[in-house]
């Protein structure tokens, strides 16, 4: 009976020094990953920022699904088609944070967008809606960039 608890405490103590090496490990901040998401979201708004510089809130090795498009799965076909959908026109559009969890090395935030794009050929703008699914990959820096990101209009 002796060796049994014995075994059990041993048990329950291997189990602790675990989850105390796991909050060692979790050295990143919520508060910030909110704030830095928020700061990337920023940059997907703003229009006037060239395609290029936006590449640099993006990995490498991304994932861009959009409705009704082909996936896209690096940084020169994402620049294609952005710069091949200037070309209609371009959107106002303002990107929020619905729900957002951090982890070690990701930070997954579900969101929404809403907008209004001004076509290039016409006067008539269109509003729209859209819900987001992101997966930001937390840099050697403990920055943070887009990594997956799927979406759908909802309007």
């Amino acid at each position: 009976m002796q060796i049994k608890n014995i075994t059990i405490v041993l048990i329950i103590m291997i189990l602790g020094i675990g989850c105390d090496d796991q909050k060692e490990k979790q050295n990143f901040s919520v508060e910030k990953d909110h704030k830095s998401v928020k700061t990337i979201l920023k940059i997907l708004d703003d229009h006037t920022i060239s395609t290029e510089n936006k590449m640099e809130i993006w990995v490498d090795d991304l994932v861009h699904m959009a409705p009704n498009q082909p996936l896209i799965t690096d940084k020169m076909a994402l620049i294609t088609h952005i710069d091949k959908e200037k070309e209609f026109g371009f959107a106002d559009m303002k990107h929020e944070i619905t729900e957002i969890h951090s982890y070690q090395e990701i930070v997954v935030m579900h969101g929404k967008v809403t907008g209004t794009f001004y076509p290039a050929n016409t006067e008539t703008s269109n509003t729209f809606s859209t819900k987001n699914l992101f997966v930001f990959r937390r840099m050697k820096d403990d920055s943070l960039k887009i990594w997956k990101v799927i979406f759908n209009m909802t309007s």
